[in-house]
C-alpha cells in the first residue's frame, strides 16, 4: 500500500447546496486527500514528427529560464490573483496554428461563462504567448479530452494544450515537448461520506474524467482496493454526480479540485 498523505483542505472547506438521490438539498462541504507519490508532468503534445515541438521546447525553455513561467503559474493557480483573458498579440501574415483542448479544467483552461466568453487560463496564456512569437495566429477547439490525441492523429488541430500528462502509453501515439508544470492527485468527496483514505473507497463508487492521466490511476487504485470505477467526460459532470449522490468520490487534479472547494 502506498503510503498517504492527508492533504489540508480545512481552511478552503466551504459549503455547497448538494442534492442527495433522493432529491433532497443538504448543505455539505467537500474535502480530499491526495496521494504522495502523485504521477503529473504535463505536456504540449504534437502528431509524430511535428517539427513544431522543436520549436515549442525553445519557447517554453526560455519562458522557464527567464522566470516568466513562474509568473503564470503563480497568476492562475493563485486563487487571490486577478485572472483576465489572455490577449491575441497582432501577428502578421495568415499563418494559423490550431490547438485542441477540453476546456473544463481551471485554473488551465477554460471558458468565462459569467463575462466575456473568451477561453481562459494558464495553458491558453501559455500557448497564446508561443504562438503569438512564432509569429502564429492560435484557433482554439473545445472537445472532450477522451478525443484530443485522436484530433492530432486524424489532422484536426495542430497541437494539444489541456493539462495532459506525458504518459509512456500516450507517447507511443504522439511526441510530447518538455514538461511545464507537475501535479498531483487528489480524491474529493463530501464531508459526510465517511471518507478519509484510500481504504475508505472499498465498494464506493468513484468517478474520474475519461482518457485522463485520473483514469489509469483510478484503474490502478480500484484494482487495488475494491471499489467500482466510473468515468465521465467531463470535470463538472464529476463534481455533479457528488452532488446528487450517484458518485461517493472523485480522482481529480489537485488545483482543479481545489478550485471546486469554493463552490
Amino acid at each position: 500500500m502506498k503510503k498517504l498523505i492527508l492533504l489540508v483542505m480545512s481552511s478552503l472547506l466551504l459549503s455547497i447546496l448538494a442534492a442527495c438521490g433522493s432529491g433532497n438539498a443538504t448543505n455539505q462541504e467537500i474535502r480530499g486527500f491526495t496521494v504522495e507519490d502523485a504521477d503529473g508532468g504535463y505536456a504540449i503534445a504534437f502528431p509524430k514528427g511535428s517539427e513544431l515541438r522543436e520549436e515549442f521546447n525553445n519557447e517554453l525553455k526560455a519562458m522557464i529560464d527567464s522566470g516568466e513561467m513562474d509568473g503564470l503559474i503563480n497568476k492562475w493557480l493563485d486563487p487571490e490573483s486577478e485572472k483576465d483573458a489572455p490577449s491575441e498579440g497582432a501577428v502578421e501574415g495568415n499563418k494559423v496554428l490550431k490547438m485542441a483542448t477540453s476546456a473544463d479544467y481551471a485554473p488551465f483552461e477554460y471558458i468565462d461563462t459569467e463575462g466575456t466568453g473568451d477561453y481562459m487560463g494558464l495553458d491558453i496564456e501559455i500557448a497564446r504567448i508561443i504562438t503569438e512569437r512564432l509569429g502564429y495566429k492560435l484557433e482554439i477547439q473545445d472537445m472532450d479530452f477522451g478525443g484530443l490525441i485522436s484530433a492530432l492523429q486524424n489532422g484536426q488541430a495542430d497541437f494539444v494544450m489541456s493539462a495532459m500528462s506525458a504518459t509512456d502509453d500516450r507517447k507511443e501515439s504522439v511526441d510530447f515537448s518538455d514538461i511545464y508544470y507537475t501535479s498531483k492527485h487528489v480524491i474529493v468527496s463530501t464531508t459526510d461520506s465517511g471518507i478519509e483514505s484510500l481504504e475508505d473507497l472499498k465498494d464506493k463508487k468513484v468517478g474520474v474524467q475519461m482518457g485522463s492521466i485520473q483514469e489509469e490511476k483510478g484503474k490502478e487504485l480500484a484494482e487495488e482496493i475494491g471499489f467500482n470505477l466510473e468515468n465521465r467526460n467531463r470535470i463538472p459532470e464529476l463534481i455533479q454526480e457528488i452532488k446528487a449522490g450517484r458518485l461517493d468520490a472523485a480522482i481529480i487534479e489537485d488545483t482543479v479540485a481545489e478550485g471546486y472547494l469554493g463552490k
